[in-house]
């Protein structure tokens, strides 16, 4: 064959069939170093960041957040985000966030009874099909680490603006709950808030993971600082 008629010869069937093969376990190989919805779960965790960079900043202000501060003085004022825990609201539960500042009636008052809570806005969802992972969910390695309040990782509140704020104990919805006191330092040496991919089932009413999901999130430092993390080592080894 001359070099003129090599040069004009198209590619055989063959050919093409294990270029496009080659290309089907490249491809294979990329999709599965990365989540079904990448861009889901990286923006579910600067949406849940921004929410505790909001209530960190609201503890340091300082600020009486009654709406007739002259009448409900508060002191201490410290914040917290809650994430709800409440399975019979389907759309809601493990996928929304608000925060919350509270303050006492007293200087000299500093213990969780003593506090009033006020919603400080109007809270935020997580992508549809993201969840915020909770400390005993089942059927995955990583979870998130939040401190026991009272001896509980919960709190029951119905939060809003109303005048005189709420204690926790009151209402009925319940929350997992980050809290910053008001040099807007956690309670914990670290704590951990992991989100991962998941499904509603409508059977078990809980979130169900893959057996080994992709997995994001940070870790809130004491001094309220954040640090963005994917490993789960990193996630497990702050949590202890």
């Amino acid at each position: 064959m001359s070099r003129k008629a090599f040069y004009k010869r198209g590619f055989t069937l063959i050919e093409i069939l294990a270029v496009v093969a080659i290309i089907g376990v490249i491809a294979t190989v990329i999709i599965g170093l990365r989540p079904g919805n990448p861009h889901g779960l990286e923006d579910a965790r600067r949406i849940a960041s921004t929410e505790f960079r909001v209530a960190r900043n609201i503890a340091c202000s300082g600020m009486n957040p009654d709406r007739k501060p002259e009448k409900n003085p508060r002191f201490n004022i410290r914040s917290a985000v809650l994430v709800l825990n409440n399975p019979d609201d389907e759309d809601r539960h493990l996928r929304y966030l608000v925060p919350i500042v509270g303050g006492t009636n007293s200087a000299e008052k500093t213990e969780l009874s003593d506090y009033r809570w006020y919603a400080s806005g109007e809270g935020v969802m997580l992508p549809q099909g993201i969840y915020f992972i909770e400390p005993s969910a089942t059927g995955i390695a990583v979870r998130s680490s939040v401190r026991p309040l009272e001896g509980a990782s919960e709190v029951t509140i119905d939060p809003d603006t109303r005048e005189g704020g709420q204690p926790f104990g009151s209402g009925k919805q319940k929350w997992f709950a980050y809290l910053f006191d008001s040099n807007g330092q956690t309670y914990m040496a670290k704590a951990t808030f992991m989100l991962a991919e998941g499904r509603w089932d409508p059977g078990q009413k809980s979130v169900v993971f893959d057996d080994d999901p992709f997995v994001s999130g940070f870790v809130i430092h004491r001094s309220g600082a954040i640090s963005f993390t994917r490993d789960s080592d990193e996630a497990e080894a702050a949590a202890q």
